[in-house]
Formats: C-alpha cells, structure tokens, sequence
C-alpha cells in the first residue's frame, strides 16, 4: 500500500478512496451523489481537484470511480498497485487507512487513522463479502453511528504482501465497532467495464500465509533492462500460437476428469512459460483460478485452493520434487468436486518425474493427462516468419520506431522463439549479431545492457568500478535474488566484488538497473540471459564460493536457487560447469549433513541436480564424494537419489588411482598401492550398485556389481585374503539379486549359489560369518523358488533356519531380523509345495518373533512383515476355504503396505500386489461392490504394469559377460 495513494473523497457524503490508475480514484458509491459535484485529495496533499465518476457499482456493489479533471500529484500513482482476492474462509492479516469521522481534528480536517485486523473466516458468506475484524476495541455499537464513518470506500490490503482485496463498505447502525465490511475486489473485477479502466489486472489468490498464485502476466517496470522486454511475464511480444498447443492444453483443462497433471517441456527459451501463461490468461478470462504457484512461500504447497475451477502451473517443476508429490496427493482427493489442473514446467522428463511417481505410488503418471516436448529446432520457416512479424510489430510499436523489413533480420541460426525474438530486437536497435547462432545474439544483448550499466554506473557515482564487478555485481542479483537489506549484508562480506564504501550506492544503482519486486532485487532477464552472463563471467567460481561463504544471509532458499540455475548453465557451459563443481568440492558435505539430518528440508531435487550437471571427471569432487560417501545412510530409500550420484563421483578418483579395469591390468603390476586402490574401487562399486538397485536401474547396478565380482575375484585369486573373499561373496549375493529382479532365474541362481559356497569357506575359517551365510542360504531358497523350484529351495532356508536358531542360543542377537526373514520366506515356499501345516507354523512362529499375531491389528514399526505375513495368510485361508479370515488378513496386508511404501516407494509392488490379492478374495467371497468399489478408487493403484522388458538393462552390462560366464 502506498501512503500517498489514499484520498479523502467529498461527493455530497465524506468518505474515502485510492488511486488505482493515472488520475483515477476507486471509492464508495454513496459518497458521489449523482446530483452532487465530486471533490478529492490525496494524503500529503493541500489541494482539492474536481472529478468526475466514470463509472459506478450496480445494485448492492457500492462502489465508483472517479476521474480527476486535473493530474494528481506525482506521488499519488501507485506503481506496484496488485490486486488480490481471499476465500471467504480464509483468515488473512488486513490493513485499512482513511479518514474516520471521530479523526476530525479542531479545525474541521480530517484526520488519517488506519483500521488493523484480520478477515473472519465464514464472515459475510452469504452476502459474498469479506468481514475484518481489529484485535482489540469494543463489540458492540455504544453510538448511533460507527466511529469509522467515512472510511467508506478505503482501501482494504492484506499485510504484509500489500494485496489489494476490496473496499469498506456502509455497514447498518448498530454493526460492531470492531467489525467493517468488505466489497471483494474479485467483484468488482468481474465487471468488464471496471477492469477496462483499470486495465484488466489479474487478482493473486491470498491464504493465511499470502499469496499462493501469482497472475500469469505482470506489469512491465517503467526501468527495466531490454531483456525483460522478452520475459514471457511482461507479454510486451504478442503471444504466437502455432494453431496446435495452445488450443491442446485448454482442451486437457477442459476435459472431464476433476484432477489431471500436464507436463510441458523444451529447452529453454522454447517458450513454455508464454504457453501456460496464456493458457492461465484464457481459462481466468473463463472463470478460474489461474497462475504460477508461489513457491517463495512454503505454504503454498499445503494452502491453494479455490472457490472455482483452478490451475496451478509449477515452472522448473524438478526443483520442487517433495512438495510436488505432496501437492498431487492432496489435490487429487480434493472433495470441492471442482475441476483442478496441475501443469508442470520443465526442460525435460528424467528421474525428477520417476521420483515424484514413486513418492506419490504412481498417482502422478496415473494422473497425467498431457504431455508436450517443444522440440527445438522443430519451428518450420512458417512460423519463424510469423515470430519476426509478430515480434517486429510489438517491440517497434513498445520502442515508438517503424518495422523493418524481415528479410533485414538474422535468423538463420535462431532455433527457439526467444532467439527469433532476440533477433527482431537487436535489429531494430541497430546492433548486428550476424551470424545469429545462440552465443552471438545473447552476447549482442548482454553487450547492450552492459552499456546501459557503463552509463548507470556514473551517474551512481560507481564510475570506478571495473565492468567486471558491475557484471558480478548484477550475476550476485540473479543467482540469489535477495532483497535490498539482504543485498547490503551480502555485499559487505564480498569487499572483492564492492568496496564497502560503495554497497548502498551498488544497490540502489542494481536497483535502477534491475529494478525490484516486494524489496526483492530482480534478475537481468530470462533464465537464458541469466546462463549466459554466468558462463562468460570471469572468475564465477571464485564468486559463487563467496556467495556460499556468506551463510549467515545466503538462505536455504537463496543456495537453493544458486544451485538450480548453475545446474542449469552447466549442462552446455564449461564455466558454470567449473564453477558448480567447485561449489559442490567445497560445500557437499554441509549440504548431505543437512539432507540426512533434517528431512524436512525438501532440496533433495536441486541437490541432485546439481551432481548430475557437476564436472563427472574432477578428482577434486572425487575425493570430496570419497569422503561424504559412507556418512549417507545405506538403508534410506529418501537419499537413495543423491547417494547413487555421490558414489557415482566417488568412483572416478578410485578408478583413476587403480588405473583402469582390473582385466587389462598385467596380473604382476596389481600389487602393493594399486591392489589396495582396487580394492577400494570394487568397494564403491558394490555400494554404487545398491544404490542403483534402491532406484530399480538393475542394468546399472547390475553392471556396477559385476565389475566388483571382477575385481574381488582377481585379488582373491593373487592375494587369497580374507577380506577380498569376503567382498567377493558380498559381490555375488548382490549380483544374485539383480538378475532375479530382471527375471534371470538361472544365472540368479548360479550366483547365489556361488555366494553360499563362498559363505560356508568364510564361515568355516570365521565363525562370525554364520550370520552371512545363513543370509545367503535364505538369498539362494529365494531364488530357486523364484525360478519355479519351491521344493529345491526349502532344505536351504531350513539349514538357514537351523544356523540361526544356533547363534541365538549362543546369544547373538543380531541373528534374529535374519531368523524372522527366514523363516517368512520359508513360509512362502512350503506353501508353494503345498504343505499348509508348516506353512502355517513358519508363519505363526515368524510372526511371534516380530510380536505380533497373523489376522490381528498390531500398531508396530514393521509394516512390511505384517504386510507379507498376512498376505501369505491370507492365501492360505482362500484355498482352505475360509473367506472372512482371507479377507481380514488380506486387508490387514494391503493397509500395512499402504502404509510401508509411503516411506519405501521402490516397493511399491508390494503394495499392488496385495492389494490384487485383496480382490481376489472379494471375488471368491461374491462381495461384488465393495471389490467395484476398489477398482473404481484405486484403478491407478492396481494398473497392470506393462510386460516387462529388459533388454536395455541387460545391455547395461553386456561387457561383462566374461564374468557371468565364470560363476
């Protein structure tokens, strides 16, 4: 709210107003009579100007606006004037300033007073108004009038965000004193004739916590860089439609189903921002709620709701993977039965989506009801020229100069819109970017801004700063886009970059150059822009070290952004590729110790990311990765992501240092330093492999695994030490696991069967191997039962058995999770062979190990032994006969891996598979509509997967053929 926006307004009543656009003032109907001449003045200002009312409220919308027949006072314009609209059960900090009667002061002037509070959830539902009530003051009326008489009209703004949310209305006599009234702005913007003359803002929805959706398009600053005439936020160029995308999408929005998710993506500068925002356009001209998620406010992803249909669009979608799976949850059981559509931004599908879906069990790709790549370099010569026509006409017309002829336009080498645009621009501006290939017309720009910087600069009285630490200066702006007070803390430690003498100039010279949103320093231009400034930025490692250095006001979400947008620059710049790399070789073990420390820090997505883009061949980062590695919890499903990608760089050093493959190595050069450096290398090896195999990328992990067998096999051959033999049956059991998972039941099994040979060797010469042997005797039941051989499988599991109950006795208790999965597992294959009775004793006795009863409801922490024991119940009882007892227990199974795999994802067949189960016993029982009912709520759940195909994981390890073919 700006102060000198308010009005006092005198039309035959008093009342009060603000400034909505150049000489134009909203305020209350009753207080410009028709038959009465109208008279304002803004705060701060002496004089009363005349105007006229330009328009007026119809029916119960007590509200005007009036035109001055004079200008108002330079001031007196609000230039970040946003509108904003509140549910009507929301309850959101408001403040209101005008001129109340009981201010009048002794010589009949009007005092300003300012009414603070909050909306009162429910309030005024029916009347469809909005109701604020202050905190303190009396209830109830002691008058026959309001003391807040002649705040008709003020203007009503959530605080602190300053959303415009409506005007105070009349309220009848005897109304609390605590208590005014409120006419939405929502209203007022559904008139078409008011949005006109205001010139058609869009609202932000505003919660609790502030505004969830921001507008698809904004207002163009009067001071702004060139660049931002091309940010898709601005719209200053025309929106060209292809004919096929746009009218896709609103046909997606517009589809029956309640809940769907699209996904747009392309490179960037495809123009998939453009899209969704005149997607939003489109749809809210229709009615709905539409726009960009606020993601500075965490709230956002808990709060946005609406009264109407509602689109979120969520732009750079990966950066936000835990929230995002969240939001889908919640959105897609929203009960409003209002259609909700969530659009998703992003250069690319990868392991963000494949994340998001297992976090969500697959609602997500059950949910995804359209996707769109914009191909790059797919623009036919058609609608390149249409992008020069439509480009040319808007910037020459925004710019006050005549077109020039296309053919006068570079644009051979412009393979996106926003290089075409970035084309028509430099162009008109007289700049030549011949040939016009991506790194010439973003450096033509760059150059023009940096020119407008050079000018800038002196009149800051900043001339004698280097045009190095100007550009520095605008990079620290847009990696972290802090605020001004932000700003001067961050530049005060970086005397580098400014001398301390000029950080206040520095700043208001970023913000005059940048300009600013909510005190919120902005970025030079499209994220495009942005990599380009990085990646021709001398020294931008040394610069991003120092930003990172700087932790007391560099936040978590400032690092966040800083990583995203290198991540960014990184997959196609060498600089910005160093200078992550850099960040990452210095600041990776703070950010994993946060990560395992603290899960609700939800940047899992960014620091992932950000390994993925690093500099893969750095040794530095190797051994920093060599480090951190085993600090990362082997067993977390959630950090599974981030420890693939640790290990992954952990490797390069250990490989460089053992010099290669062990099998191109002569056998007398593997030796002393090197045959250590081996073994350190088929050590990651074996984590990186279980780490890939958290993530079911079996071909990778399977591959990773096998070279560790390789190397384990060799120096066990050479040296015969005890614990290369060890890793080496390690190797083998992991190596058994995969190939079941890729349904490779006889090589699965000639491993596991090596691995047990391997086990009962060590178990022999060390008696506290037993526990390792009896895990791989139960590896290799499971495999043979897998392969179809249940009655081969059962003496294994019952010599596992048999070995754990003795090192029980013998009071090792860390034998005994080993002894309960045994004995699960032997359930399952007795049953197999149909022996029910020592089915069903496994099972029981298995069960009281985990202290729980089969068919009973326990409140444990072992879900997926409840889950599994259960299941095998369940069955047991079906072909028995026994319905009720099969459906108790197979509920019981399906809810506690509902439970289990919201924490284990990657198993979430587990979970499918007793769900099916629970059909079946449905089926068999006749329960005709509750198993209808299942399959109609829970058809994402229970879709059949595709046949599996594994030929691509296969080939993952096609080089090593050589190694299966040994076992």
């Amino acid at each position: 709210m700006r102060i000198t926006s308010v009005a006092e307004v005198f039309g035959g009543a008093s009342g009060t107003g603000y400034v909505v656009g150049q000489d134009l003032i909203l305020t209350a109907s009753h207080s410009v009579a028709d038959d009465h001449g109208v008279s304002v003045r803004t705060l701060g200002s002496a004089d009363w100007i005349d105007a006229d009312v330009v328009w007026r409220g119809s029916g119960s919308v007590d509200a005007a606006l009036v035109r001055t027949r004079t200008p108002l006072p330079a001031d007196a314009v609000d230039p970040v004037l946003q509108w904003g609209k509140a549910g009507i059960q929301a309850q959101i900090s408001c403040r209101v300033t005008g001129f109340p009667a009981v201010a009048v002061l002794p010589d009949h002037v009007r005092d300003a007073d300012t009414f603070l509070g909050q909306t009162v959830p429910g309030a005024g539902y029916k009347d469809g108004r909005l109701v604020i009530q202050s905190a303190g003051g009396p209830r109830d009326s002691t008058v026959s009038a309001s003391p807040w008489a002649g705040m008709s009209g003020a203007a009503v703004f959530s605080s602190p965000e300053s959303y415009l949310l409506g005007i105070v209305e009349k309220v009848s006599t005897g109304y609390p004193n605590n208590r005014l009234k409120v006419l939405p702005a929502s209203i007022l913007l559904n008139d078409p004739a008011f949005r006109t003359l205001v010139g058609g803002p869009a609202a932000h929805s505003v919660t609790t916590s502030g505004s969830v959706l921001r507008p698809p398009y904004a207002s163009l600053p009067e001071s702004h860089p060139e660049s931002w005439l091309l940010e898709p936020r601005y719209a200053v160029v025309d929106f060209v439609d292809d004919g096929r995308q746009l009218d896709e999408l609103v046909k997606w929005a517009t589809s029956p189903e309640q809940f769907s998710i699209g996904a747009v993506n392309g490179t960037g500068g495809m123009g998939k921002s453009r899209l969704a925002a005149e997607l939003a356009e489109r749809l809210r001209q229709a009615g709905w709620d539409a726009g960009y998620l606020n993601t500075e406010n965490g709230q956002s992803w808990r709060e946005t709701s609406s009264e109407y249909p509602l689109l979120i669009i969520i732009d750079y979608a990966s950066r936000f993977v835990e929230p995002l799976a969240g939001l889908v949850e919640r959105l897609s059981t929203d009960p409003s039965g209002r259609p909700i559509r969530l659009l998703l931004l992003e250069r690319r599908m990868g392991a963000w989506w494949e994340t998001v879906n297992r976090l969500t069990r697959r609602l997500a790709q059950h949910h995804l009801g359209h996707h769109v790549t914009l191909q790059k370099g797919a623009i036919s010569p058609e609608l390149v020229s249409r992008h020069i026509e439509v480009a040319m006409s808007s910037l020459s017309r925004k710019f006050g100069v005549e077109p020039i002829p296309s053919s006068e336009v570079p644009s051979e080498g412009a393979d996106s819109p926003l290089l075409i645009h970035i084309a028509v621009l430099l162009t008109l501006r007289g700049t030549d970017a011949a040939p016009a290939t991506r790194g010439a017309l973003l450096q033509a720009l760059l150059d023009r801004e940096v020119t407008r910087w050079e000018v800038a600069l002196g009149a800051h009285k900043l001339g004698h700063l280097h045009n190095t630490q100007a550009a520095q200066l605008a990079a620290v702006a847009s990696l972290v886009r802090p605020t001004r007070d932000e700003a001067k803390v961050l530049l005060a430690e970086m005397p580098e970059v400014c001398p301390p003498s000029d950080v206040v100039k520095a700043i208001e010279w970023l913000t005059d150059m940048l300009g600013s949103e909510d005190g919120v320093i902005r970025p030079i231009g499209p994220d495009l822009v942005v990599e380009h400034l990085l990646e021709t930025l001398p020294d931008l490692h040394s610069l991003v070290l120092r930003l990172l250095a700087a932790c007391d006001t560099v936040t978590a979400a400032h690092r966040a952004r800083m990583f995203h947008l290198l991540s960014l620059s990184a997959q196609s710049g060498e600089n910005s590729r160093n200078a992550l790399t850099a960040a990452l070789t210095k600041y990776l073990p703070e950010l994993l110790e946060t990560e395992i420390s603290d899960v609700e820090t939800q940047n899992l997505g960014f620091l992932t990311a950000a390994l993925s883009a690093s500099d893969k061949t750095n040794l530095a980062l190797s051994r920093t990765a060599q480090r951190v590695a085993p600090t990362i919890p082997a067993d977390s499903k959630r950090l599974a992501e981030v420890r693939a990608e640790v290990f992954e760089l952990a490797i390069v050093r250990a490989r460089k240092l053992a010099g290669g493959r062990i099998g191109d190595v002569p056998d007398e050069l593997v030796v002393d330093e090197r045959a250590e450096a081996f073994a350190d290398l088929g050590l990651l090896l074996i984590h990186w492999g279980l780490s890939l195999g958290h993530l079911n990328g079996w071909g990778q992990a399977q591959a990773a695994t096998l070279e560790a067998v390789e190397i384990f096999s060799a120096l066990s051959v050479k040296f015969g030490n005890f614990g290369d033999r060890r890793q080496l049956a390690i190797a083998h059991s992991h190596a058994g696991k995969f190939f079941r998972n890729l349904d490779l039941h006889h090589e699965s099994a000639r491993f596991a069967t090596k691995a047990t040979e391997l086990w009962r060797t060590l178990a022999k010469e060390d008696s506290d191997q037993k526990e390792d042997l009896a895990i791989a005797l139960t590896n290799l039941a499971d495999s043979l039962c897998s392969a179809g051989r249940p009655a081969e499988a059962i003496p294994y599991s019952v010599e596992a058995i048999a070995i754990l109950r003795s090192e029980l006795q013998q009071g090792h208790g860390s034998a005994t999770p080993h002894l309960e999965q045994a004995l699960s597992e032997v359930a399952h294959h007795w049953m197999d062979v149909g022996d029910a009775g020592l089915a069903w004793a496994a099972i029981n006795e298995a069960a009281t190990f985990k202290g729980f009863i089969v068919g009973e409801e326990v409140e444990t922490d072992d879900l997926d032994s409840v889950g599994y024991l259960n299941g095998l119940a369940a069955e047991l009882h079906l072909r028995a006969g026994n319905l009720e007892e099969a459906k108790s227990c197979a509920t019981l199974s399906a809810s506690a891996y509902g439970h289990y795999v919201q924490e284990f994802q990657a198993n979430f067949s587990y979970f499918q598979g007793s769900l099916q189960r629970l059909l079946k016993v449905l089926d068999a029982a006749g329960d005709e509509e509750q198993a209808s009912s299942m399959r109609a709520d829970l058809a994402h759940l229970l879709v059949e997967p595709d046949p599996a195909n594994y030929d691509e994981h296969i080939k993952a390890f096609g080089a090593f053929k050589h190694v299966i073919k040994s076992v």
